[in-house]
Parts: C-alpha cells; sequence; structure tokens
C-alpha cells in the first residue's frame, strides 16, 4: 500500500544501516521513514519498534507498514515509490559519550524488565536520544530483529548490554 498522505524529501540528508535507510519527511520536522529492502524486515521491525515505543524505549510510530513516494525537488524525479517501510519519530544519533555505558546498560535492562527482549546488539550507532519531558532520553533505533536475536552483545560478553556478566565493568575484555 503507498501511503499518498506523505512524501520522502531526498533534497536533504539520508542515513544507512545495515538493513535499512532513514529519510526526511517533507513538510514534516521530527518525522523520518524507515526504510527495508523487503516487507518482511520492515514487519519485524516494526513489531519490535511498537513494543518498545509503548514504554519510551524507542522512539514512536506514526504509520502502519506502507510505502512511500519520493517528493520532486532539485531536479531529483523517483518514478518509482520506496520500498516497504513505516513512519516514526526521529531520534537523534548518540555521539560517542554523549551517553555513559551505564545509561545504555540501564536501556538495555530496561527493555528486558520491561518487554522480556533482550537488546543484544546495544552498541553506540544503534542507540539515540529523544525529548521527554523536555530532557534527552536514550531510546533504541535499530529496531530489526538481528538486535534481538545472538547469544553475545557487541562486546563479546554473555549477557545484553556493556556491562561484563564475570566483573560488571562496563566493555570489559575480561578472560574469567
Amino acid at each position: 500500500m503507498i501511503n499518498t498522505d506523505y512524501l520522502i524529501d531526498y533534497s536533504g540528508w539520508f542515513d544507512e544501516g545495515g538493513y535499512c535507510q532513514v529519510y526526511p519527511i517533507k513538510n514534516q520536522d521530527g518525522w523520518v521513514f524507515k526504510e527495508f529492502k523487503n516487507k518482511k524486515k520492515a514487519q519485524q521491525s516494526y513489531k519490535y519498534q511498537k513494543r518498545l515505543s509503548k514504554f519510551d524505549l524507542a522512539p514512536q510510530i506514526y504509520s502502519k507498514i506502507c510505502r512511500l513516494e519520493f517528493a520532486e525537488d532539485d531536479g531529483l524525479f523517483f518514478t518509482e515509490p520506496s520500498y516497504w517501510g513505516y513512519i516514526t519519530e526521529k531520534a537523534y544519533p548518540v555521539k560517542h559519550n554523549s551517553f555513559s555505558m551505564r545509561q545504555i546498560q540501564n536501556l538495555v535492562d530496561n527493555i528486558y524488565i520491561k518487554t522480556g527482549l533482550k537488546f543484544w546488539d546495544c552498541h553506540w550507532y544503534n542507540v539515540g536520544s529523544v525529548i521527554r519531558l523536555s530532557k534527552k532520553t536514550i531510546v533504541c533505533i535499530d529496531t530489526g530483529a538481528e538486535s534481538f536475536d545472538g547469544y553475545s552483545n557487541a562486546w563479546g560478553n554473555p549477557d545484553p548490554g556493556p556491562k561484563c556478566s564475570y566483573c560488571l565493568k562496563y566493555a570489559c575484555n575480561c578472560e574469567e
């Protein structure tokens, strides 16, 4: 289904990860379109993000799974619509060290406590910030299935988060 209420603004910035691209929405400041190469990946990400956003652990979602047209702008014109995705609140990437490892661990722990999900792939590029009650709040921005499947975290530890389950230090590489 093509959502005709909104258009992708391709004339400015866009961001891409391993499984999705993020584009701004024309005339909707603070909204983005999260696009995936196939509908199944979009549905998986949507399911996880919807669950997390109920607890402010991920950006809010503003649409169902859909496709969008690209806005014609500055000589750029696409005849085909986007791949599958959904409209969501824009989260701002976390700059390295703008949130502490303890805050990332707290996010990981809250995700598990509130949803039962283990956020394995919780490195700097998979978290962002949104404003909640006039305050920056850390959220999960990689809601693909690959972030919740696994047996070791981004630091090689057997529990999700940067805290080592053996020595309880953050981002540890101990050999216990």
